[in-house]
This record gives structure tokens, sequence and C-alpha cells, in this order.
């Protein structure tokens, strides 16, 4: 039998992120969405029932797994209803705005015996997995500086809620979460944070461009965004004693699910030729095949972890330390100045 899903929001995230491997995969059956506009709802899921907020819908009926996609404020109240209520949980990033508010969230979720995932898909993203790989093998040898970026051509500010003043907007909470988890999962806390968090644009209630330092023993990251980038974009670059690796281009599984590219179609989280990253030696430079992303993983590992309690892809206790880092590095952008990690 299929696993029962509520989705909370029919937002962007729904239904590009969400939605497409909720009715691909045999595991989900969404039952029903909470929405404003069930029409919209219905055009493209014409047997879920739409429901006008979290609580009725909990109250009606009873789904095994909730899939949150709201603005970020309203995460951690969500989950704390869904968990409640007796069902496995998966939130849109960032799962909550306080780190010790998220403990409580994991507490209660293993209270419950439920799961609680973030949708942390970027764990998945094949350049991602290409960059864990050249750090196993050793390929540019110690690493001593790591940099990462999600940068874009937006310099007008749009009318969203992600770009207007409010607890848990603007693009630090929007792009941050992913960048720091992504250190987090390759080298865990770092020793210090430095961080600069700006509101650059004209017009602009919320930020929308940062630069971040996570200082580790022997290496530091370098994490940033910003609107004005309308060249090509650098993704990632690993440097080390024996060489260095850069990549440019964001992972293709983003703008394939907005093309509504089939899953079955040859290209699907491929990334083109002219997208390649280059690995730079004394001697010589190749280029490597970057791993094919794999969103459609997360979500069958999502699917397991419900039924046979095998791990999640990104379980809510992996991810606390990063609303930690984030927090702390909000510090340092108002204090400006170094924040050690403790």
């Amino acid at each position: 039998m299929a696993i029962s899903t509520l989705v909370v929001g029919f937002g962007y995230a729904a239904k590009t992120f969400h939605v497409p491997f909720l009715t691909h995969l045999a595991d989900f059956g969404i039952n029903a969405v909470v929405s404003s506009d069930p029409a919209k709802v219905h055009d493209q899921l014409p047997e879920s029932t739409v429901f006008a907020s979290l609580e009725q819908a909990l109250a009606a009926s009873r789904f095994d797994l909730v899939v949150i996609t709201t603005p970020n404020h309203l995460h951690a109240p969500q989950t704390k209803a869904a968990l409640e209520a007796g069902c496995h949980v998966l939130v849109e990033k960032p799962f909550t705005l306080d780190s010790e508010e998220g403990e409580s969230l994991v507490a209660l979720a293993k209270q419950v015996g439920k799961q609680l995932c973030v949708f942390h898909n970027r764990r998945f993203d094949g350049d991602y997995l290409t960059i864990k790989q050249l750090i196993a093998k050793q390929a540019i040898g110690k690493v001593k500086r790591f940099e990462s970026r999600f940068d874009r051509f937006r310099p007008h500010p749009r009318q969203r809620w992600r770009e207007q003043e409010g607890p848990g907007a603007g693009i630090f909470w929007d792009l941050g979460p992913h960048l720091i988890d992504q250190c987090v999962q390759l080298w865990g806390m770092p020793n210090a944070v430095n961080a600069h968090i700006l509101t650059q644009r004209d017009g602009g209630e919320a930020n929308d461009a940062f630069e971040i330092t996570l200082f580790y023993g022997t290496h530091f990251a370098q994490l940033g965004s910003t609107p004005f980038e309308a060249g090509a974009t650098l993704r990632f670059a690993l440097h080390g004693d024996k060489g260095s690796y850069r990549k440019h281009a964001l992972d293709p599984q983003e703008d394939q699910l907005k093309a509504g590219l089939s899953f079955n179609d040859p290209k699907w989280a491929k990334t083109p030729d002219t997208q390649e990253g280059t690995l730079f030696t004394e001697s010589d430079s190749r280029l490597i095949n970057t791993q094919s992303g794999d969103y459609m993983g997360f979500y069958q590992q999502l699917a397991d972890a419900i039924r046979l309690g095998s791990p999640l892809p990104a379980d809510a206790e992996t991810v606390v330390p990063v609303i930690r880092l984030i927090e702390l590095a909000i510090k340092s952008s108002q204090k400006q100045c170094t924040v050690p990690v403790v």
C-alpha cells in the first residue's frame, strides 16, 4: 500500500521538487493538499482532496507522511503539529529558525516514534557527489581551501515572501542552509565562523547577498551568493597541495524539473559535456565526469526509512548543527567579527 501523503503548500517548491517524485514513485500517494487555491491543485492532482489549513487536514484524515513546503517561519510549528498527529514529516529547509527549537523537534520525533526528515536535496547534487569522491580519493591532495557558491543575476527584487522583510526571509535563509549543510557533511563543525550578510539591491527589503568563511583546523571553506553575477557562475572550487578542481554551473536537476523533463529521458540528472569540471595539477589538467545527481534516490531513501526503518536521506538530527551555524553567522555579521564555534 502506498504511503498516504499530505502536501502542505502548493507553490514553487511543492510543484517543482516534491510532487513530481511523489507521483512518479509507487511508494507514495498524494491523498491531500493544503492550499488556498483548490483549482490550481486539481489541475495537476485531480483526485487529491484540498484543505484550507493543516489543522483541518489533520482533523479530517490520517496520513502516513506530511510534506511541508510553506514559508520558512511556518516550518517548525507545522512540523510539530504533524508529529503530534502521529505522522512522519518531510520538511523543506530550513526546518526551523532556532537551533534549540530544532533540538526539541528532533526529541519529539523520537518520542512519538516518527521519522523527521529535512529536504536537503543538495546532498544529492551530482557535482557535490563528485566533490565527495575527489576528496575521498585525495585527487587534489590535502584540502586547503574550498569554495562553494550560488550566484545569480537578479539585480531587481521580486514581489515574493522570500524577498520581503520577515522572519526566515532573505537569500541567506534560502541558500545558506544548502551550502553550510554540504560543509558539515564533508567535515563536521568548524572551529569558527566569519560572515557578512547584506542587502545590496536598490529597494531590497531582505538580505540578498552573503559571504561566509568556515574555519577548520587545516583548511577553510568560503561560501557565498550574490545577485550581481552576470557571467558564468562558479559552483565549486576545491584546492589542495596536489592540485585544484573547478566546476561551473549548477546541478541540472532543478532546471530539468522546471522544464518537465521525463525521468526516463537519458539526459535526466546528467551534466552537459560543456559544464564538466576540470582537475588541475602541477603538470596538466583534465575534465572530470560529473556524477549523476539523485533526487529520486532521496525520495526512495525516505520511503525505505518510513517502511523499513533504514537511515533517512537527511535526518533532522544531522541538520540541527546547520541551524546553529546559521545563528552564529548572523551573530558574526551583526557584530562584524569572527565567532568561535563552541
